[in-house]
C-alpha cells in the first residue's frame, strides 16, 4: 500500500500535533503550586496528574497527595526566585558579593461565613427566636487568627426566651507540621442566665494529630481565666485548666461536619468545671451557600442561682461563604 504526498502530510501534521500536546502536558503536570484549602491550609507541591474532580501532587513528604478540586479555594504559582541585576564592573573596580534573592511574599488568605436563622410561630401564642453568627479567618504564613461573633435573642408568648451574645478571637502559630501555640479571648453576655457579662483569657499549645485534605483533627491544652458577673453583681472568677479538640471532615464535595469540645476543670477544685461543646452539620445548596444544623452545649457545676445547671440548644440556618 503507497500512501499519498496528501496522506503523509496530514499523517505528519497529526504526529506533529500530538508531540506538542505531549509536550505541553509534561510540562504542565510539572507545575508546582501553591494550593489555598477553604479550611486555611496551604500545599506546596508539584502537580502529577489532574482531571475534573482532583488534583495529585507530589510533595517532599508524600509522594501522591489527591486534592479534590472542591476543597480548592485558589491555585498560585510558586514565584520563581528573583534575582536584583549585578552592577556593572568598570575599571578598577572589584565586583561585591552578589545579592541575595528577593523573597517572595506569601498570600494572605481570607475566608468568611455568616449564618442566620429563625424559629417563628404565630398562633395562640406566639414566638420569635433569630440566632446570627459571624465567622472570620486570616492566614499568614505560620500564622491563623479566627473571630467568632454569635448572638441569640427570642420571645415565647410576649416572655424572654433568649438573649444572649458570645465574641471570641483565637490566634494559632505553627512550630512545626505537627505542633502549635495559641492565645484565647473572648467575652459576651446571657440574660437569661443571668449573666451580666463574662469573659475569659489564657494560652495554650495544640497538637495537629491528623491534617489531609479531607480531614483535620486537633487536640489542645492549656490554661484560662474565666470571670462572670451576674445579674445580682454577684462576682466570681477562677483559674481552670483547658482541655480541648476538634475536628473538621469534608465527607464530599457538598456535606461536611465540625466539632469542638472544650472542659474546665477548676484548678483548686477538680469538683467545680465547665464545658463546651458544639457540632455543625453543613450541607452545600450552592457554591457560596449553605443549609447548617447546629448544636450547641455549655454546662456549669456553679451556675446563678434558679439556673439550671446544663444549657442545650439546636438551631437550623442558612449560611453564605465570602
Amino acid at each position: 500500500m503507497r500512501l499519498k504526498p496528501r496522506s503523509l502530510k496530514s499523517l505528519f501534521g497529526i504526529a506533529a500535533a500530538l508531540f506538542c500536546l505531549a509536550l505541553v502536558s509534561s510540562a504542565y503536570s510539572a507545575d508546582s503550586v501553591i494550593l489555598l484549602l477553604r479550611n486555611g491550609d496551604r500545599i506546596t507541591g508539584t502537580i502529577a496528574s489532574q482531571d475534573t474532580n482532583r488534583i495529585v501532587l507530589t510533595t517532599p513528604w508524600i509522594k501522591e497527595l489527591v486534592v479534590p478540586l472542591s476543597q480548592i479555594s485558589k491555585r498560585e504559582p510558586v514565584p520563581p526566585a528573583q534575582k536584583p541585576p549585578s552592577p556593572a564592573v568598570g575599571a578598577g573596580a572589584t565586583a561585591g558579593p552578589a545579592s541575595p534573592p528577593l523573597a517572595s511574599k506569601p498570600p494572605t488568605l481570607i475566608t468568611g461565613e455568616l449564618t442566620l436563622g429563625t424559629d417563628l410561630g404565630f398562633s395562640e401564642k406566639n414566638r420569635q427566636l433569630y440566632t446570627g453568627r459571624a465567622k472570620l479567618i486570616l492566614g499568614y504564613r505560620q500564622f491563623k487568627n479566627t473571630f467568632d461573633y454569635d448572638f441569640s435573642y427570642g420571645e415565647n408568648a410576649g416572655v424572654l426566651a433568649a438573649n444572649r451574645m458570645d465574641g471570641f478571637a483565637k490566634t494559632d502559630v505553627d512550630l512545626n507540621r505537627r505542633v502549635y501555640v495559641y492565645s484565647l479571648a473572648g467575652a459576651g453576655y446571657d440574660e437569661i442566665r443571668k449573666i451580666k457579662l463574662r469573659y475569659e483569657f489564657g494560652p495554650g499549645v495544640g497538637y495537629h494529630v491528623v491534617k489531609i485534605t479531607n480531614f483535620v483533627f486537633n487536640t489542645e491544652s492549656g490554661v484560662a481565666y474565666q470571670a462572670q458577673r451576674l445579674t445580682d453583681d454577684t462576682f466570681n472568677d477562677s483559674i481552670f485548666l483547658r482541655l480541648a479538640e476538634n475536628l473538621n471532615w469534608q465527607f464530599n464535595a457538598r456535606l461536611s461536619w465540625d466539632e469542638k469540645f472544650e472542659f474546665f476543670p477548676e484548678v483548686e477544685d477538680f469538683d467545680v468545671f465547665r464545658f463546651r461543646f458544639e457540632t455543625n452539620l453543613r450541607y452545600q445548596l450552592f457554591s457560596k451557600l449553605s443549609w447548617n444544623l447546629t448544636v450547641i452545649d455549655q454546662y456549669d457545676t456553679r451556675p446563678a442561682q434558679t439556673v439550671t445547671r446544663n444549657d442545650l440548644q439546636v438551631r437550623s440556618s442558612v449560611g453564605v461563604k465570602f
